[in-house]
């Protein structure tokens, strides 16, 4: 059981504050948990809940079911059903922040929603493990999730502030949870270990959106951007070598979709980093990262986030 208490305390800028400034809340869960061998080394069973008070949402019932056959002891299935939540934070509840300011004059603001919902997702899961042999284990894991009460963002009719120095016409955006829908997708992992110096590890995900407004929604970007702001294909392969004498070379390369929404391109990636162990606590490091270009764009959100090449040598101590 969880009792702890979140009291916040936030000071205002001229373009974004809380409202209130200060709020105190104690949230209360209570976890519940159970395994039960339904075949001895073959079936396990296990159940469980969470009850959540949360802040601004009241009670939550947060029940869980996993279920896990072993048929031989090279082969394990498994899958689970989960009901979770994404509970309201200040921003949502108490946000009062101007985005643009208009000729006019006039303002678009951002407002919070002191009767903002919890998010909710149910979601489904279906796995497979298999150590191949010695040397060889393959793991892939499929997922069905079911979103309800995402937040979105709507707008609100325009009002003329006249309190307000120079007096504003405002065109209020307020959240609320108005968005609905599902992804589905799969994960697969290799390990593969070519020696007994030698392991690479090669693995692939695949994520596919299908998000909607409610009917009352008259939000038109949300939408959008979630979908074009999650990468749909994203690859790797991972090499670790043991040479004698303390020496370890490690070598990942990334590969990764693009984000259409924020106008990222698709990119691959190359970091390497020669280890050297001197002694029990103390290991000298040759790291190199993003080989393949000087730089790349990763995301572009609010702020434009480019990743430059680095390469670097340090002794870190153990």
């Amino acid at each position: 059981m969880d009792t702890a208490t979140a009291p916040t305390r936030t000071a205002g800028t001229i373009d974004q504050a809380f409202l209130p400034l200060d709020r105190d809340g104690g949230p209360l869960n209570f976890f519940l948990h159970d395994q039960v061998t339904l075949k001895p080394d073959k079936v396990w069973l296990t159940v469980g809940t969470k009850l959540e008070n949360g802040f601004f949402t009241g009670f939550d019932l947060l029940p869980s079911v996993d279920l896990a056959w072993t048929p031989t002891h090279r082969h394990t299935f498994w899958t689970s059903i989960a009901r979770a939540n994404q509970t309201p934070t200040r921003r949502r509840e108490g946000l009062d922040a101007t985005l643009a300011a208009l000729p006019g004059p006039a303002q678009v603001v951002l407002l919070g929603n002191p009767a903002a919902e919890a998010e909710h997702v149910i979601a489904y899961e279906l796995g497979y493990r298999t150590q191949l042999n010695g040397q060889l284990s393959l793991d892939v894991d499929t997922f069905f999730n079911h979103y309800t009460d995402v937040e979105s963002t709507e707008p609100q009719p325009s009002f003329f502030d006249a309190n307000s120095s120079p007096p504003l016409l405002v065109f209020p955006q307020v959240f609320n949870n108005k968005i609905h829908g599902t992804t589905e997708g799969v994960e697969v992992s290799l390990n593969w270990k070519i020696t007994s110096r030698w392991t690479l590890n090669p693995g692939y995900s695949f994520l596919e959106m299908h998000l909607h407004d409610d009917p009352s929604s008259l939000d038109t970007t949300t939408v959008a951007d979630a979908q074009g702001s999650n990468r749909g294909h994203q690859a790797q392969l991972r090499s670790h070598l043991e040479f004698p004498h303390g020496f370890v070379w490690d070598t990942n390369a990334y590969s990764v979709g693009p984000l259409p929404a924020q106008f990222v391109a698709a990119y691959t990636r190359l970091d390497t980093q020669l280890r050297w162990r001197l002694a029990e606590h103390l290991e000298l490091g040759f790291v190199g990262q993003n080989l393949l270009r000087d730089r790349h764009l990763e995301f572009d959100d609010f702020i434009q986030a480019s990743i430059r090449r680095r390469s670097s040598a340090a002794a870190t101590p153990k």
